[in-house]
């Protein structure tokens, strides 16, 4: 086998400074990204087709139960 492909090796001393080093640092905060233009249009367009199709089927269940 191949030494870098014997993954029970220690670990070496680059990469313990470089894990000591990210362990302590804090993740960086999440914010969303504006929606604009064709997007925004295709989400709500999404949206209607959803109200559409749940009005379609409360009415076809409404009259299937009769």
């Amino acid at each position: 086998m191949h030494p870098k492909e014997d993954f029970r090796s220690a670990a070496t001393p680059e990469f313990l400074a470089f894990l000591e080093e990210d362990i302590h640092q804090e993740p960086k905060p999440l914010t969303r990204a504006p929606i604009r233009g064709g997007v925004q249009i295709a989400f709500w367009s999404l949206r209607t087709y959803i109200v559409i199709m749940l009005i379609m089927v409360a009415i076809g269940f409404t009259r299937g139960i009769h």
